[in-house]
């Protein structure tokens, strides 16, 4: 093969031997080098080295002897772009590069790069070529499978719930799934290369997250940091979220962070709210008794100091039972509101108001001077008349009276708690001398007097229970898609011969201070049972709820508790409501009693929930089942947003917790169409069905075929 001189270098020695050392080499090499005629239209080889039958399987006879056996080797799909730029780069005298695949003889495909030059010749007209073609089939046999686990690493990154964060040394987003680009209203890939702290990062907090990501790839550690913050979604809206974050290394140096995190917006504003509620009354908006005792403290420790007055009044609404009974609960509730209103108008800025509960409220008037009585007597009379101004509500228009009593430090008490003691019993004096007056403690009769009325409402209570007043009515819980009955809760009674049919928020506080409340307790106990074994006689069997006060968390009622449950039918269809701050106590003895009563076969139902303040791992720790979301929030339901927000937003956390929800207070159609469409389940209310004797509530009762004894049974 002559031609191959064209390759040879300069030399003094005989062209054959030069020609077949070079050819020796060139045939050693890990690939294919060739020469061909460019002056063709086929660009016949004029030699091909022995390495292309490694990698075709054809011999170099083979190609020389047939012109388009190379080309009927390459991939079909890539034929046409390798001839048109071998043409291309001929006519422009450029040498040809390129890669394609071929096909071998056994049917296998090779990747290929191949490099031609054109020889110069005499005339200045290229007739030769030559070339090298490299076999890269390894190389991209691993690129492709790189590529493959690179997108099944995407898949699964855009398939995490969680934002999957990838940032570099300056700040910038290397990674991003789609969950993180949804959370922040882009659309996929659009965040990729930004400044995520001048993009994402709200303006007030830039600076310090900066400072912190720039100190964090300044240390080479690698540790899993665990951080909480904000994020500015495109529609300037702010998500807090939860991150777990670790650097990134090469070479034992920080070179970014990978991040992964979670939106907890919701979360953190419903345990806001809930902490907001530990010291603030859901109606009114006013601080609750908790908070109001801790200014107390506080305002009597400045005063022991400094010599100054604080002074309490105990202001109670006088015959607000009647605005309740005549023009409904709702009509209360806005009453309480505005009479919150009026008095807030005559509290000073450093002063607190609160609200007792049901109709009472406390005002704190701390750091007074020498005329603190003057000063406390003079708002306890503004107020007194902002209160008896008249009201318009339910297009009814009427006025009613406060009573207020008025203790002061240190004239009548030394501490917080007689302070408020002093200020309640002013209170009732007032009330019992005239309705709409202001009475200071020490200005009326002796302490001991003081208590002859409450001593006579406790007398009364106990000569009650005794003289069978006391009854039980039931209220159903019913299911909401179709207010079938689910369960029927008990609730106590007094006919107070004097003062008509009272709940058990009238008289229970009475029999707590009064030391009846065991006896009480027993007498629920006693009916309770007693109407149980009523329905099974006459075939029904239905799930019943009773309120278990916090007097009877006690591990030596417990044996007494559990015989009269018993006594009455099996405690498979017995509920325990309990009142939030009750369970939630941080006392192993109440702890214990609830898991003995769980244990016993009966269900736990915590009452009132949102209330008390208890913390979210408090509630995954107690054996209870079923979680009553108080009615304050749902009493704005749906016409108010954030009332609506708050309460599904507690609605998840119970589902998250794996507990059954019941919501209370549901008062109109457009409630109950609203729970069913966001998927509460089940509800109790005075418009579903009040709180009625058990005569008649049997029919409701026998409208659910669970009821019967058979099916209990079964």
């Amino acid at each position: 093969m002559p031609e191959i001189s064209h390759i040879a270098p300069a030399s003094a020695e005989p062209l054959g031997d030069a020609e077949v050392r070079y050819r020796q080499l060139v045939e050693r090499i890990p690939a294919v080098v060739y020469l061909c005629d460019s002056s063709e239209s086929s660009f016949p080889f004029r030699y091909i080295s022995p390495q292309v039958t490694q990698l075709l399987g054809v011999t170099p006879e083979e190609l020389l002897a047939d012109d388009e056996l190379w080309y009927r080797s390459i991939h079909p799909d890539d034929v046409a772009r390798v001839r048109e730029q071998e043409v291309s780069c001929l006519a422009r005298r450029v040498d040809f590069e390129c890669e394609f695949r071929m096909i071998a003889r056994d049917g296998s495909v090779r990747h290929v790069w191949e490099r031609e030059a054109l020889l110069p010749s005499p005339d200045a007209v290229p007739a030769l070529a030559q070339g090298v073609i490299v076999d890269v089939t390894p190389l991209r046999v691993a690129e492709n499978e790189l590529r493959a686990e690179r997108d099944r690493v995407q898949r699964y990154v855009d398939v995490a719930a969680t934002t999957l964060l990838a940032l570099d040394a300056d700040g910038r987003v290397t990674m991003l799934n789609q969950a993180g680009h949804k959370m922040l209203g882009y659309d996929d890939g659009a965040l990729l290369g930004v400044d995520w702290f001048e993009t994402c990062v709200p303006a007030a907090e830039r600076d310090r997250v900066r400072g912190a990501f720039e100190l964090r790839m300044a240390h080479d550690d690698e540790l899993f940091i665990e951080d909480e913050g904000q994020l500015l979604r495109k529609d300037g809206i702010e998500r807090t979220i939860a991150w777990h974050t670790s650097a990134l290394q090469h070479d034992g140096q920080n070179v970014g962070l990978l991040c992964s995190g979670v939106d907890i917006t919701e979360r953190r504003r419903a345990e806001e709210q809930v902490v907001y509620l530990a010291y603030h009354d859901s109606l009114t908006g006013l601080p609750n008794r908790t908070m109001l005792q801790e200014h107390l403290e506080l305002a009597l420790a400045r005063a022991r100091r400094n010599g100054s007055t604080v002074s309490l009044l105990y202001l109670d609404l006088d015959d607000f039972k009647l605005v309740n009974d005549g023009l409904g609960h709702s009509a209360g509730d806005e009453l309480l509101c505005q009479v919150a209103a009026r008095i807030r108008r005559h509290v000073r800025e450093p002063d607190m108001l609160a609200r007792q509960g049901g109709d009472e409220f406390l005002v704190l008037l701390a750091d007074l001077e020498d005329d603190g009585e003057h000063r406390a007597l003079t708002a306890a009379e503004h107020i007194v008349d902002a209160v008896r101004e008249p009201y318009r509500i339910g297009g009814v228009e009427f006025e009613i009276s406060a009573s207020v009593g008025v203790s002061l430090f240190p004239a009548d008490a030394q501490d917080a708690i007689s302070l408020l003691d002093h200020a309640d019993a002013a209170m009732y004096a007032a009330k019992a001398e005239s309705r709409g007056q202001v009475r200071v403690f020490r200005t009326v009769a002796p302490r001991r007097e003081q208590g002859v009325e409450r001593l006579s409402e406790s007398r009364r209570l106990r000569r009650a229970i005794e003289a069978g007043e006391l009854t039980l009515h039931w209220q159903p819980i019913v299911r909401l898609a179709d207010r079938i009955p689910v369960a029927v809760e008990a609730l106590v009674r007094w006919n107070d011969p004097t003062r008509g049919l009272r709940t058990a928020a009238e008289f229970v506080p009475v029999a707590e201070r009064s030391g009846t409340l065991d006896q009480l307790d027993d007498w629920v106990l006693g009916a309770f049972g007693e109407q149980r074994r009523a329905w099974r006689a006459v075939g029904l069997n239905p799930h019943v709820c009773f309120n278990l006060s916090p007097n009877q968390l006690r591990p030596e009622r417990i044996s007494t508790l559990l015989s009269a449950l018993r006594d009455g039918g099996d405690l498979e269809s017995v509920t325990v409501e309990l009142t939030e701050g009750a369970a939630v106590r941080h006392d192993e003895a109440v702890a214990s009693v609830l898991w003995m009563l769980r244990d016993a076969g009966l269900t736990l139902s915590l009452d009132g929930f949102g209330v008390a303040y208890s913390s979210l791992s408090q509630l995954a720790e107690l054996p209870v089942q079923w979680i009553k979301v108080d009615g304050t929030f749902t009493r704005d339901v749906p016409e108010v947003t954030a009332a609506t927000r708050l309460l599904h937003s507690i609605g998840g956390l119970i589902e998250a917790l794996g507990l059954r929800a019941i919501v209370e207070g549901v008062e109109t159609e457009r409630q109950v169409v609203h729970m069913v469409q966001r998927g509460w389940l089940i509800g109790q209310g005075h418009y579903l069905a009040p709180p009625m004797p058990a005569a008649e509530v049997e029919p409701l009762l026998r409208a659910s075929p669970a009821f019967a004894v058979n099916a209990s049974a079964a």
